[in-house]
């Protein structure tokens, strides 16, 4: 257990450091990834419903470069519930010390899936660990975490303890994504980049 905490600890800390070593993230081709499915006008008539959906986790060996995997909600017509800010599409960090990173965010009802560096987090927001994440990390090590929706953030909490360790929230055009000690500021991006 210390040793899998060390070592996230010691991989959040050296992400910058890898960052700027390494050549900027490549965002998805395909159309399917920067066009979320309309909600339906309300839970009761949703066609297809986030629970619906097995959940999704991470490949073995995860996945890399612009292979990225298909979205996980498509055809989800779930709207959101009450409180959750509306983070869905294909995001850029534009500022902040992971500048370059790029990720997908999925959403329908209470349910929120993050694609990037290679994982795919698929969770409830439902406040418990058996809903949350249950996957691996970048680092590859275990991971166990609730996730939240407070304050139209959505906040991540290792082992359902009282620290956030991730948030990401709206603020005008752009989102912020604080994962550890690092703040990101994300551009939307409105499709394919070539």
């Amino acid at each position: 257990m210390i040793a899998t905490v060390v070592k996230t600890l010691g991989f959040m800390l050296t992400a910058p450091i890898r960052r700027r070593r390494s050549p900027a993230d490549t965002p998805p081709v395909g159309r399917e990834h920067y066009e979320p499915t309309p909600f339906a006008a309300s839970p009761e008539t949703a066609s297809l419903k986030a629970a619906d959906i097995p959940v999704t986790k991470t490949p073995a060996q995860g996945w890399r470069g612009s292979d990225w995997p298909a979205p996980v909600l498509a055809g989800c017509d779930e709207p959101l519930v009450d409180g959750a800010p509306d983070l869905r599409g294909v995001w850029r960090v534009e500022s902040g010390p992971l500048k370059g990173h790029v990720e997908r965010v999925e959403q329908a009802g209470d349910r929120v899936v993050i694609t990037a560096g290679g994982v795919i987090h698929d969770m409830f927001v439902n406040g418990t660990l058996e809903g949350g994440v249950n996957d691996v990390s970048e680092a590859g090590t275990q991971v166990s975490v609730a996730a939240r929706f407070e304050n139209r953030r959505h906040n991540l909490y290792p082992g359902n303890k009282r620290v956030v360790a991730v948030t990401r929230y709206l603020d005008g055009d752009e989102m912020v994504w604080r994962w550890g000690p690092w703040r990101n500021r994300l551009r939307r991006l409105d499709g394919p980049v070539g």
